[in-house]
C-alpha cells in the first residue's frame, strides 16, 4: 500500500483542493484525487518528490523553473487535446513539512498504457505493431508539435524526457478511448535555436527519469550531450517495444539497466527481442534506439513517419502473401507467370438440363497464341462440354529473345571498338594474350544462332 508521505489526505491544498485519496505513487511523484470546490469536480494532484536538502536559493530557482515550464504545458495542452491539461500550479510546504511542488490536472477516467498492457498479457491477447502504431499516433503527433512549438520569441522545443507506458493514458472521453500524455510538467524547455545534439548542457537543473527508459544521454551526459527531442524518440520507441512485447525490455538493478542501454551490441530492436519484423521495421527501431543521439531520428515526427511507412509496407506485403486465391465470383485465379505449362485445360460444369446446341460459327483465322479444338456435335438431349483451351504465357517467347539479341549486339559493338582501336594505334586490341576477336566472333555467332532458333519457335507458335 502506498504511503501518504506528504500527509495530504483529508487536508485542503491552496484553499480549493480537498484531498480525498492517494491513488498512485511513482519514483518521482504521488498522485492524489481531490475535489475542486470552485468547479465542483474531481481533479488530480501530482505532487513531486524532490531532494529536501536543497538550499533556499536553489529551491527558489527550481520553483521559478517549475512554474515557467508549467506555463508552457498550459499553452501546449490548450493547443493539443492529447496532452493532459493543467489547472493550477504551486510549490508549498506540505503538512508533513516537505517542500512540495504540485500540479493540479484534469481528472481522467481510464487506465495507463502500462495497466492496459498488463491486462492484455493476463488475458493472452496479442497486439500487432500496426494496431499499436494506430493507437499511439495521436501521442506521437502531439510530441512532434511539442518539439517544434511556436511561441512569440520563436520556436521552442518542449521535451518530455520521461516517456514510458505509465505516462501514456487511455482516457475515456465521451465514450471514446483517447490517448493522453502525462507528466509534461517535469519536461525541460529550451529554445530550439540553442539546442544541438552532442552539446553538453549546464548542470544544476532538476533532472529526473525512469532508469528502465533512460536514454544514454540521460545516463552519461558528459559523453553523449544534453537531452532533447531525440531523447523522446528513445522513450517513445522503447515504450512501443515494451507494449508490443508485453514485458519489460530493460530489467534489473540500475547498473544492469544502464549497462544494457549503453551497450551498442545489445540494441532492443524487435528481432533482438524475439518479435517478428520486416527489414524496414527493424531498421527504423535500430535508428530510433541508437546509443549515440546523433545517430537517432532528431524528433518524434521523423521517427513516426518512418515507422508508419515501414509498417504500411510490411502490412501490404503480408496481406498480399496471405490473401486467398478466390475472386468475388468464386472462381480461382492462377498467376501463370513466365513458367506456365503449355497446356492447361479449363473444364466447365455441364448444364443441368438438355440444351439445344448453338449453330456453328463461321470459320475464321485464329491469330492469337491460343489453340481451340472445337468438339463434335452433341446430342440434343445430352450435356454440352465446353472446349479445352490451351494457354501459353503472353510474350514469353519474345522475352526469351532478349539474351541472344543482347549477345549479338554486344559482339558487334566490341568488334567496332576493336577496329577503331586498331585504326588509331596500329595494333590489335588484346586482353592479355587474348585477342578481342576471339571474344566478339563467338558472341555474334552463338547469339545469332540462338536468336534464330527462338524466332523459328515463335513463328511456329503463331502458325498453330
Amino acid at each position: 500500500m502506498n504511503e501518504d508521505i506528504f500527509q495530504l489526505v483529508g487536508s485542503r491544498v491552496a484553499g480549493v483542493f480537498a484531498v480525498e485519496e492517494l491513488v498512485a505513487e511513482g519514483g518521482f511523484g504521488i498522485v492524489y484525487r481531490a475535489h475542486h470546490s470552485g468547479f465542483d469536480a474531481k481533479v488530480a494532484l501530482k505532487c513531486l518528490k524532490i531532494p529536501q536538502h536543497m538550499r533556499p536559493d536553489r529551491r527558489d530557482r527550481f520553483k521559478a523553473q517549475f512554474i515557467e515550464e508549467a506555463q508552457l504545458l498550459f499553452k501546449l495542452s490548450a493547443s493539443l487535446p492529447n496532452v493532459v491539461r493543467p489547472l493550477h500550479i504551486d510549490a508549498i510546504t506540505a503538512p508533513s513539512g516537505h517542500f512540495m511542488p504540485f500540479l493540479a490536472l484534469e481528472w481522467l477516467e481510464g487506465e495507463t498504457l502500462e495497466a492496459w498492457t498488463a491486462t492484455r498479457v493476463a488475458e493472452g491477447r496479442n497486439v500487432t505493431l500496426t494496431e499499436l502504431v494506430d493507437l499511439l499516433t495521436p501521442a506521437a503527433e502531439a510530441l512532434e508539435r511539442a518539439h517544434h512549438f511556436p511561441s512569440e520569441g520563436g520556436p521552442i522545443s518542449i521535451v518530455h524526457r520521461d516517456l514510458k507506458p505509465e505516462n501514456l493514458f487511455l482516457a475515456d472521453v465521451a465514450g471514446k478511448p483517447t490517448i493522453k500524455i502525462l507528466d509534461f510538467g517535469i519536461a525541460k524547455a529550451r529554445s530550439a535555436a540553442t539546442q544541438a545534439v552532442g552539446k553538453t548542457s549546464a548542470s544544476g537543473g532538476f533532472a529526473s527519469f525512469t532508469p528502465a527508459f533512460g536514454a544514454p544521454e540521460q545516463w552519461v551526459p558528459k559523453r553523449f550531450g544534453q537531452t532533447g527531442p531525440w531523447t523522446d524518440v528513445w522513450g517513445l520507441a522503447l515504450t512501443l517495444m515494451e507494449v508490443w512485447a508485453g514485458r519489460p525490455i530493460f530489467d534489473g538493478d540500475q547498473a544492469a539497466v544502464m549497462g544494457a542501454a549503453l551497450d551498442p551490441r545489445r540494441r532492443p530492436t524487435p528481432r533482438n527481442e524475439g518479435l517478428p519484423a520486416s527489414d524496414a521495421v527493424e531498421g527504423v527501431f535500430a535508428k530510433a534506439l541508437a546509443v549515440d543521439p546523433r545517430d537517432r531520428y532528431q524528433d518524434a515526427g521523423a521517427f513516426w513517419r518512418a515507422l508508419r511507412v515501414a509498417t504500411t509496407t510490411a502490412h501490404e506485403i503480408d496481406s498480399t502473401s496471405s490473401s486467398g486465391l478466390m475472386t468475388a465470383t468464386g472462381a480461382a485465379e492462377l498467376d501463370l507467370g513466365e513458367t506456365a505449362p503449355s497446356g492447361i485445360e479449363l473444364a466447365s460444369i455441364p448444364p443441368a438440363g438438355p440444351v439445344r446446341p448453338a449453330p456453328a460459327p463461321a470459320p475464321r483465322r485464329e491469330a492469337s497464341a491460343r489453340h481451340v479444338e472445337r468438339p463434335a456435335a452433341a446430342d440434343q438431349t445430352g450435356p454440352i462440354h465446353l472446349p479445352a483451351v490451351t494457354i501459353r504465357p503472353r510474350g514469353a517467347v519474345w522475352r526469351a529473345c532478349v539474351v541472344p539479341a543482347t549477345a549479338v549486339f554486344a559482339g558487334i559493338v566490341l568488334a567496332a571498338l576493336g577496329q577503331y582501336y586498331s585504326a588509331y594505334s596500329g595494333e590489335v586490341f588484346r586482353i592479355g594474350p587474348v585477342r578481342l576477336g576471339w571474344v566478339t566472333v563467338p558472341l555474334v555467332v552463338a547469339g545469332s544462332g540462338l536468336l534464330l532458333i527462338r524466332l523459328i519457335r515463335r513463328g511456329s507458335a503463331i502458325g498453330q
